[in-house]
């Protein structure tokens, strides 16, 4: 699947094999940024772009809404817990979970053509 750098979440959520943990819209998302470094995520990702992380807690919801993220995936499986999908819920943010590592997301998103 081949996609624009700007995308559909749901194109991306078939190329990663997400499933969303909160209520999902046709937001774009512009480019990816791959980071578990919050301070790296503020200092560099851009506004638009899908950020991937494995961390969970809900410090990554208020970076995204710092950094206007429309939308966090969460790789290796990992789940935050209901408070934090309530505050992204509040938030605006999307949130998705994909059983990919980190790297075989990358390397999709890449591939599918989500990047800078």
């Amino acid at each position: 699947m081949k996609f624009e750098t700007n995308a559909k979440l749901t194109a991306v959520l078939l190329a990663i094999q997400a499933t969303p943990l909160t209520s999902t819209s046709e937001t774009n998302v512009q480019g990816c940024y791959i980071s578990d470094l919050l301070s790296d995520v503020l200092a560099h990702a851009q506004p638009g772009m899908l950020w991937a992380t494995v961390q969970i807690h809900r410090n990554v919801v208020s970076v995204a809404a710092t950094k206007d993220i429309p939308a966090v995936l969460f790789t290796c499986g990992r789940k935050p817990d209901a408070n934090v999908i309530a505050e992204a819920e509040e938030e605006g943010i999307t949130l998705l979970v994909t059983p990919l590592t980190t790297y075989e997301a990358a390397g999709k998103l890449w591939q599918a053509g989500l990047h800078e």
